[in-house]
C-alpha cells in the first residue's frame, strides 16, 4: 500500500523558481573572478552545469579545492548581483499550489543548494516569506545533494510520519540521487529546470510532469 504524501519537499532554481540565467551567470563571474585560464574556466562551467542542483560549496571544492571558500563568497555576492539585474520569478502556479497544499493539510519544505543568506534574500525579493512550512540549505542540515540530509532534516522538522511519507519534487538529477537515498515515497521530476526526462528518471524520478502545476491536487 502507498503510503499517503503528507511532507513535500521542493526545490527552488528551476522548479520554483524560474532561473533565467541567474545560477549560471554567477558562477561565471565567479571563475572570472577566480582568474582561471580559457580551458580551465571551460571545464570548471561544464562540471557546474552537470553538478546543477548540488551544494554549491561541494561543488567548489571539486574546482577549486583550497580556494573554495573564496569562491563561494564571491558566489553568494554574484548570485545577488545577476538576481538584481535580471530579476526573479515564480514559475507558473507555484504559489496557488504550495498555498493549495498546505490547506489541505500538507507541510511544504523548500529545499535548495544556496547558503542560507543567499536563500533567504532570493525568498525576499519573491515575496516568499510565508509561502513555506521551512526552509533548508546544505548548512541546515548537514550535508547538500545528493546526500539525504535535507530531506531527513525536513521529515523531523515537519514531523513527518515516516519517509514514505515524503514526496520529493525537482529538475535535476541531484534532487532524485538525494530522495532516494533519504527513502522518499514518491520522487517526481519537473521539465521547467536543467535536465531533460531520460536523465530524472535515471536518476530515480517515478515519473516527469511538466511543472509543479500539475501535481497541485494530489487528492
Amino acid at each position: 500500500m502507498v503510503a499517503p504524501i503528507e511532507v513535500i519537499c521542493v526545490d527552488m532554481a528551476g522548479t520554483t523558481m524560474r532561473d533565467d540565467g541567474v545560477v549560471v551567470g554567477a558562477f561565471r563571474r565567479t571563475i572570472a573572478t577566480l582568474g582561471l585560464d580559457r580551458a580551465s574556466a571551460a571545464r570548471a562551467e561544464s562540471y557546474v552545469t552537470a553538478t546543477m542542483g548540488q551544494s554549491k560549496i561541494e561543488v567548489f571544492r571539486a574546482i577549486f579545492g583550497p580556494a573554495a571558500q573564496r569562491a563561494n563568497a564571491v558566489f553568494e555576492g554574484a548570485v545577488a548581483d545577476v538576481a538584481a539585474e535580471l530579476g526573479v520569478s515564480a514559475l507558473p502556479g507555484v504559489e496557488d499550489t504550495v498555498t493549495h497544499w498546505r490547506t489541505t493539510g500538507r507541510r511544504v519544505a523548500l529545499t535548495t543548494g544556496f547558503s542560507p543568506a543567499t536563500r533567504e534574500a532570493l525568498v525576499a525579493q519573491l515575496g516568499w516569506v510565508d509561502l513555506f512550512d521551512l526552509r533548508v540549505s546544505p548548512a541546515d542540515a548537514g550535508r547538500g545533494r545528493p546526500n539525504p540530509d535535507m530531506v531527513w532534516w525536513a521529515a523531523t522538522r515537519l514531523e513527518a510520519p515516516s519517509c514514505a511519507s515524503i514526496m520529493v519534487v525537482g529538475d535535476t538529477a541531484a534532487d532524485f540521487e538525494s530522495g532516494r537515498r533519504a527513502g522518499a515515497g514518491q520522487c517526481v521530476g519537473v521539465r521547467t529546470g536543467s535536465d531533460d526526462d531520460a536523465t530524472l528518471l535515471a536518476a530515480g524520478a517515478d515519473r516527469v510532469v511538466d511543472a509543479l502545476l500539475a501535481l497541485r491536487d494530489l487528492g
